[in-house]
């Protein structure tokens, strides 16, 4: 098939999948505009940068920008209505966003997909997200998942007791972003840092690894009540993540720090095979609805689908199960409707092409289905196998997937 009508099927394909596991979760679909006012920026604490925004000039003359971010103006759509949570939010979005990166070569518009939740914090919320973020890179056929989990408090509040300037605060966050341990001491030394003091935050690079391990090395070197207090919190997502059996997917990394300012709790972001940028980003910002005058917490995380269909692309991923043809006799037409209709009511993708249009069928299917002489058969990469109800597809289908 074309390269171009590949990527675009998978590009839909993969919007279908998500929209379908965010939906599993109670997520309804939202849409926020796609010119916003440059106001909206100017009080809110974010990664957004003023030069990577695209503007324009309305027939008022006030400056616009198309959205380069969800979460902002979601979050003030819902500050409208209400300035405190009465009840729980769980919203999903597939949306351009649009940034001007200086000095790349990616494309100014970009389709984002994400989930935000909109409830007060708790580790059971915060797991709840993690495990969906988990369960959709598994829906994308991924199987060696990492999600790195930390908290925005470790970082935050040693930085804070430092009582660094911003520049020595970036200065320092670079450093343990990169993990870079052997700059790290030199440069904490030159500002007179107590002694204590360097040595807790020298080991946050450390603190990388699994949940156990991490968890009990950090309670004994960062003491302090609040930190006491953060690392218990952890614990129990990590406690909650394991009742939902994917402890083999996380790593603790209290030196995670993501570039969208406002998160303020929990920090994750989930990494693929053979791909070398996060596939997916997110955390809790209970914090931002204030910058609107009201109180709603929240967690949420975001992923590019470009991107994700880059990886899927370049790691020959199949396509998605839901995608079968079948080719008929015309005596089995009545056969192959039938098929065809419940097949669609199990949200299988199903096109159905009579023998004599089958060399004008170019799709690419997962599956085909072939009907002639009394005998169906499921073919997928030279495997054959013969079935005889709808149940006895889905366990045969399933199986040839996985071969």
């Amino acid at each position: 098939m074309n390269t171009f009508l590949q990527r675009n099927q998978q590009f839909t394909q993969v919007i279908d999948v998500l929209s379908k596991r965010f939906a599993t979760y109670g997520y309804a679909r939202m849409k926020t505009a796609a010119f916003e006012k440059y106001d909206l920026y100017s009080h809110v604490t974010s990664s957004v940068k003023r030069q990577e925004m695209v503007k324009v000039i309305d027939t008022n003359g006030e400056v616009l920008v198309l959205r380069p971010d969800v979460t902002i103006p979601l979050t003030q759509e819902l500050s409208h209505d209400r300035n405190e949570l009465t009840r729980e939010y769980r919203f999903f979005y597939i949306q351009e966003v649009f940034r001007q990166q200086v000095g790349q070569s990616m494309k100014t518009e970009r389709t984002q997909a994400g989930v935000e939740y909109f409830s007060k914090c708790s580790p059971e919320a915060d797991a709840e997200v993690i495990a969906l973020a988990i369960q959709t890179m598994q829906d994308l056929g991924w199987q060696n998942i990492t999600i790195e989990l930390g908290h925005a408090a470790i970082l935050n509040g040693l930085i804070e007791g430092l009582g660094f300037d911003e520049n020595n605060q970036n200065s320092l966050k670079s450093l343990i972003q990169a993990k870079n341990i052997v700059e790290l001491r030199p440069f904490l030394a030159s500002l007179s840092v107590d002694k204590t003091m360097i040595h807790a935050v020298e080991q946050i690079p450390t603190f990388y690894g699994k949940p156990h391990d991490v968890l009990q090395r950090a309670k004994q070197i960062l003491t302090a009540p609040d930190m006491q207090q953060t690392i218990a919190y952890i614990e129990e997502v990590y406690r909650i993540l394991v009742l939902y059996g994917l402890e083999d997917y996380l790593v603790i990394d209290f030196g995670l720090i993501n570039d969208m300012d406002y998160y303020s709790g929990v920090l994750f972001q989930g990494y693929v095979e053979r791909v070398g940028k996060p596939v997916l980003m997110g955390g809790r910002y209970d914090d931002l609805g204030k910058a609107f005058g009201a109180e709603l917490p929240a967690i949420g995380f975001a992923c590019d689908i470009e991107s994700i269909v880059d990886a899927l692309y370049a790691n020959h991923a199949p396509q998605s199960l839901n995608d079968v043809t079948i080719f008929y006799e015309p005596d089995e037409l009545a056969q192959a409707i039938e098929l065809a209709s419940a097949l669609r009511n199990r949200q299988f993708k199903v096109v159905s092409v009579p023998y004599t249009k089958e060399r004008l069928q170019a799709e690419n299917s997962t599956f085909t289905i072939h009907m002639r002489e009394g005998k169906k058969t499921i073919h997928k990469n030279g495997s054959v196998e013969q079935f005889t109800s709808i149940e006895d597809f889905v366990r045969k289908g399933v199986f040839l997937w996985n071969s």
